[in-house]
């Protein structure tokens, strides 16, 4: 096999990708078995309950009044979630990935948390376009492969450049999706995959700096998806290279060691759905600890109220070595709360949890002490997501925990996403009763005309005590 400069190489990255765009073009809900249906569903389910739950949160009310300012009250062919404004599709993209990104809480895979973007510009072209429900889990669907399946083999490289792998594969999620609400033809879909490459971006320095440009990461990637699409729509040709060539995205993104970036992009492609990996998250946090604030919280119901002397986390390398996951103070945002190892660990071990507000308890004195105590160790012996937790007790006991994860246990699904629809309605003062009509609303989107109904859900919540 020729490196990835070769002709061969790029003549078959070139032709899994058309395979990968008529995929994407010609997907209908009634290709999808009814598990593939459930899990998309759930998807949606949970991506707009925790849009819900980020209602009250400061990235929400930047993006909502960005938008107003830039835009005003104006109308539109789409809808602003958070306040049920009508305005242009690009704007309510904007605002809506913010709203579904702005509590670290939506779906996780080792490609980022893709719904964040890929849901909000789904549903803003399936409303431009008055398209069915069916049409909207198509274009979910068709957003998540053409993003996960782009950076599965690619995602631990740009990582470990300071990239962020949401906005940066999110984008081509978005562009697919809405292609497909569009109806536009695999052609046109390769072409916006082509385009996609010059406008991925997003990087992990706000995690030391403190700072809060992850959930507008994901609005500007959502946004420029929306350019995108138009702009092929309209004739505008991209590099068919873009992605593989020499001067591409995976080479420009990645190491020039490697030549099998996007070797499997089309490998089982409608047989085996990588979105069916996605898993969500319990609590508002990195998904590289939710395992550890789990095992934590499982060992202080054993320690008989003495308190620790130290905790020690055994990590997978990639994930110990995370920027911000052994950060332990001092702390000053919820963006180097939300990846450190030891201020989970400390929440965990004093409150069973790591709640929303929790995670900005900045000046909690007791939590910053236990911070201190907290180590976090490289151990490539343990895979991603299965931590060791060892707490050695001021008396000198030792405690340890050993996850041995069930995939199924966090793994997106439709009785998980409707268990956390209800916590995370009930989280912010939303009625049990809005929770189950956005349920029952999901349940039969598939066999609904217009998605105007959920977009009303999704708003009623989003205002119910205005």
């Amino acid at each position: 096999m020729q490196s990835i400069h070769g002709v061969d190489r790029l003549t078959e990255i070139s032709a899994q990708l058309d395979v990968l765009s008529e995929f994407a073009a010609n997907l209908d809900v009634e290709q999808l078995s009814p598990e593939i249906l459930q899990t998309a569903k759930a998807c949606l389910l949970y991506g707009l309950a925790v849009g819900v739950g980020t209602r009250h949160a400061r990235p929400a009310l930047l993006a909502t009044a960005a938008s107003q300012a830039a835009e005003g009250c104006n109308g539109g062919p789409a809808t602003r979630l958070h306040d049920g404004i009508r305005t242009s599709v690009g704007n309510a993209v904007f605002a809506n990935a913010v709203l579904l990104s702005g509590r670290v809480q939506g779906d996780s895979h080792i490609c980022g948390h893709p719904g964040g973007v890929i849901i909000p510009a789904a549903l803003a072209a399936i409303e431009q376009a008055k398209e069915t429900g069916g049409a909207l889990l198509a274009s979910i669907v068709a957003g998540y492969e053409v993003a996960l399946r782009i950076g599965r083999d690619h995602v631990s490289d740009i990582n470990r450049r300071g990239f962020r792998a949401t906005p940066v594969y999110g984008v081509f999620g978005a562009a697919a999706a809405i292609s497909r609400a569009r109806r536009l033809d695999a052609g046109r879909i390769r072409n916006c995959i082509g385009m996609a490459v010059n406008f991925a971006g997003g990087l992990r320095e706000y995690v030391d700096a403190g700072t809060e440009e992850s959930p507008f990461q994901a609005g500007f990637a959502a946004r420029n998806a929306t350019h995108i699409v138009d702009l092929i729509e309209l004739g505008l040709d991209a590099a068919p290279s873009g992605l593989s060539g020499p001067a591409g995205f995976y080479q420009a993104y990645g190491s020039a060691s490697r030549d099998d970036y996007g070797a499997r992009i089309a490998d089982e492609l409608g047989k085996q759905f990588e979105f069916t990996n996605l898993t969500l998250k319990r609590y508002p946090a990195c998904q590289f600890v939710r395992a550890v604030i789990r095992g934590v919280a499982a060992l202080r119901t054993q320690s008989d109220d003495s308190q620790p002397e130290r905790i020690v986390l055994r990590l997978n390398s990639y994930e110990a070595n995370f920027v911000g996951m052994r950060f332990a103070g001092p702390f000053r945002t919820s963006a180097q709360t939300v990846m450190s190892a030891p201020f989970c660990a400390a929440l965990a071990w004093l409150y069973g949890t790591a709640t929303f507000q929790d995670l900005r308890s900045f000046d909690n004195v007791v939590v910053n002490r236990l911070s201190q105590r907290v180590e976090v160790i490289a151990d490539d012996t343990r895979p991603l997501f299965d931590p060791v937790v060892t707490v050695v007790l001021e008396g000198g006991q030792v405690l340890e925990w050993t996850s041995q994860a069930d995939p199924a246990t966090d793994q997106v699904s439709w009785s998980a996403a409707v268990e956390m629809t209800y916590q995370l309605y009930d989280e912010v003062g939303v009625s049990k009763s809005m929770a189950d009509e956005i349920i029952a609303c999901i349940q039969e989107i598939d066999h609904s005309s217009t998605i105007d109904p959920l977009i009303n859900h999704v708003c009623k919540a989003t205002r119910s005590d205005s």
